[in-house]
């Protein structure tokens, strides 16, 4: 894995008081009981796993799953990647340093611990014969759609201020992506990701969108609703999933 992006390191999520609207359950992984954020309609035929960024299920993901959902009519399914144990809003930046931060991330956010879980969430919603399945993630999150993206999980996949990214992550793609990034992360990285989308066969589907104005983390944990600014670019994001994710999921 590469290094997180500074501004990964350095920046405090917003306290939020928002209450969610959605519901909490348990995902079997193993025999161990993960907790599930779940939100959007019962009966939805079309469904999309987040995977959350480093602050876990925070209010403010959570928020954002909820808005997207009644945007587009989707249900949202959100795993509890790190069992509870997310990194510790109080403890940014890191006061051991971010070779600390890194170290987490590389073993709680590795594959050998999200693996398991986003297979059992994928083999969880399938049971409901969905006409189609996609997945967002934030942060380190959107790193591990690209690992997973030779499962055949998802239809498309949209990747928000992806962390630890790489020009070659883009070779395991092998269904329509989104990239949206921040003014957080390395532009090389993002735009040798994107130069080698262009060179696949369903580029046409694919869509890229710079919030270059906005830090890393924006959409996610580090969203600040009370900023007008910021929630009106937030809004914005979501947005752009919404439509991608209509264009990819919903047409044969």
């Amino acid at each position: 894995m590469t290094s997180l992006p500074p501004q990964c390191c350095t920046l405090p999520p917003f306290k939020s008081k928002y209450t969610p609207v959605g519901r909490k359950s348990q995902l079997d992984v193993n025999g161990q009981d993960v907790e599930l954020y779940i939100t959007g309609p019962q009966d939805a035929k079309h469904i999309l796993i987040g995977i959350h960024d480093i602050f876990g299920l925070h209010n403010n993901t959570l928020q954002g799953a909820d808005l997207f959902s009644q945007d587009t009519g989707y249900r949202i399914v959100l795993p509890d990647f790190f069992r509870g144990k997310p990194w510790d809003v109080n403890n940014m930046p890191p006061r051991e340093g971010r070779p600390a931060l890194n170290a987490w991330i590389q073993d709680a956010g590795s594959w050998e611990k999200v693996g398991p879980v986003l297979k059992a969430a994928v083999e969880l919603v399938n049971r409901e014969d969905p006409v189609a399945v996609g997945a967002y993630g934030f942060c380190f999150g959107a790193k591990k759609l690209s690992q997973a993206s030779h499962k055949a999980y998802f239809k498309s996949m949209a990747l928000i201020h992806p962390s630890l990214f790489q020009p070659e992550d883009a070779d395991n793609m092998n269904v329509p992506v989104a990239l949206l990034p921040s003014g957080g992360e390395d532009r090389d990285a993002m735009d040798g990701f994107w130069e080698r989308i262009k060179k696949k066969p369903f580029v046409d589907q694919c869509v890229r969108q710079d919030f270059l104005d906005m830090p890393h983390g924006f959409a996610s944990a580090r969203t600040n609703y009370d900023d007008a600014k910021q929630a009106a670019r937030t809004r914005e994001a979501y947005g752009v999933m919404a439509k991608f994710f209509k264009a990819t999921l919903e047409t044969t």
